[in-house]
C-alpha cells in the first residue's frame, strides 16, 4: 500500500530522479525516489538499529546507577542525531 508523502528534497535529487526517468530507469519521479529509498534501506536500517540498541544499553547502565565519569550520557540520549 502506497501513502503520498509530501518532502523537500534538494535540486541535485530532483534533476537525479529526472536523468533516472529519461533513462528508463524509472517509471515516474515518484518511481525513482522510491528506488533511491529502496537501495539506502538496509543501511539506514542497520543504523537504527544500532542507535536503538545503544540507547537500550546506555539506559539499562542508568537503571543500574552506573555514570559516565565525564558525564554526558543523559545528553547522549537525549541528543537530536538528525544534522
Amino acid at each position: 500500500m502506497s501513502v503520498t508523502v509530501s518532502i523537500k528534497v534538494r535540486r541535485e535529487l530532483v534533476s537525479l530522479a529526472d536523468k533516472m526517468v529519461k533513462l528508463g530507469i524509472a517509471k515516474s519521479r515518484s518511481h525513482a525516489f522510491n528506488l533511491m529509498i529502496e537501495k539506502s534501506l538496509a543501511s539506514i536500517l542497520e543504523e537504527v538499529r544500532l542507535w536503538e540498541e545503544a540507547v537500550r544499553e546506555a539506559e539499562e547502565m542508568l537503571r543500574k546507577g552506573y555514570s559516565i565519569r565525564h558525564g554526558g550520557l543523559s545528553r547522549i540520549l537525549g541528543e537530536d542525531r538528525g544534522s
